[in-house]
């Protein structure tokens, strides 16, 4: 069985540009630890209660935070430290929805399988759920949550 594991970061990017709905289409089942919850629990933002809303439709669901056993670095965010180590612990095969430059390091060195926002959109796209993620990741990034050029030009090309 495959385990889908989120950050928060790319769940309140897709929220944010009224694409969250993708993800459910694209794996049936996404987890978050409660420190990823906790990101953005408090918020009534609009993607906050998107995000809310997925976890009370079923498809997104929150677990405990794991005990940490893996070393990983202390400058990343509790979220993805605890995203991390749960995929270490999983028994199961496992992707991380990552877009933070350092966590995607780590989770790398500790070789999982990652997964970013736009590769999730042009994904979306070949799957003709969505028409244009050039043009979605152009909003994301108008809405100040980068995703460099040059990733979208590799994903284009087939390269990532």
């Amino acid at each position: 069985m495959l385990v889908i594991i989120a950050d928060a970061g790319p769940l309140i990017a897709l929220a944010k540009v009224d694409h969250l709905h993708l993800l459910p289409k694209l794996f049936s089942r996404i987890t978050i630890t409660q420190s990823v919850a906790e990101e953005w629990l408090g918020n009534h933002a609009k993607d906050a209660l998107l995000i809310r809303r997925a976890l009370e439709d079923g498809w997104l669901q929150s677990v405990a935070n794991p005990v940490f056993k893996h070393p990983l670095s202390k400058s990343l965010g509790l979220g993805e430290q605890s995203s991390i180590e749960l995929a270490l612990q999983s028994p199961n095969k496992t992707i991380l929805i990552l877009d933070d430059g350092l966590a995607r390091k780590q989770a790398l060195r500790k070789q999982l399988k990652i997964i970013g926002t736009a590769a999730i959109l042009f994904a979306a796209q070949r799957k003709g759920l969505v028409e244009d993620a050039e043009g979605v990741i152009a909003q994301l990034n108008q809405s100040g949550y980068r995703i460099s050029a040059n990733v979208v030009i590799q994903l284009k090309n087939g390269m990532l």
